[in-house]
């Protein structure tokens, strides 16, 4: 019976560590011609939430890059706005009496279904190398953090632009691979490099078709 509830709590802890990962809360403040923060970094699955600070405003999506559209009114007799992002781009949107004053704001939504939690996180911060490698057209990166932190992982390439972002986002302590696919990148040299508070770390891999 103790071997059942111990598995049980396992198996709960790991969904719930799971659907930490693919949802999370963004608060945006409306307040006099701003959005703050103007620019967020999110998740598909994670939920904005637009909250009136005063003055009277809208919430209302520009371009959808494949993403629902939106349009609510902020103001004292509505003071909030949920939404889900279901589709990763850069989303713009503006608060329609204020546009011409420039009250505009942007969410950029990465896809993170491909990271999975693995197992329990080793003593340091760890970026191993991907594989396979050389590799078409997806590759596994493997990484470790101790502790709940802030994670950026980019891609690069081999004149240092960065072609896309991976995740930009707080993780919890644990052993993570990320599935990059790369199925619309042309062969070459790619660098992978992750920064978690003052840690850097940077590794090559080889897309070749």
């Amino acid at each position: 019976m103790k071997h059942i509830i111990s598995f049980m709590i396992v198996v709960i802890w790991a969904f719930a560590s799971s659907a930490a990962l693919a949802q999370a809360l963004h608060i945006v403040e409306v307040i006099d011609f701003d959005f703050i923060p103007m620019n967020v970094n999110a998740a598909v699955g994670d939920t904005i939430e637009w909250q009136w600070v005063e003055g009277d405003h809208t919430t209302t999506s520009d371009s959808t890059s494949g993403q629902n559209v939106w349009d609510a009114v902020i103001d004292q007799f509505n003071p909030t706005f949920r939404f889900v992002i279901t589709a990763p781009g850069v989303h713009s949107y503006h608060c329609t009496p204020h546009i011409a004053l420039g009250m505009v704001g942007t969410i950029t939504a990465t896809q993170v279904n491909s990271i999975s939690y693995l197992d329990n996180p080793l003593d340091d911060f760890v970026l191993n190398q991907n594989y396979p490698n050389p590799f078409n057209p997806t590759t596994t990166i493997n990484f470790s953090i101790p502790q709940t932190s802030n994670v950026k992982l980019q891609v690069f390439n081999s004149i240092g632009e960065n072609v896309q972002t991976l995740v930009n986002r707080e993780l919890s302590a644990g052993n993570y691979n990320y599935e990059w696919g790369a199925k619309e990148f042309t062969s070459g040299i790619y660098f992978y490099t992750i920064q978690t508070g003052d840690f850097i770390e940077t590794k090559k891999m080889i897309l070749l078709k």
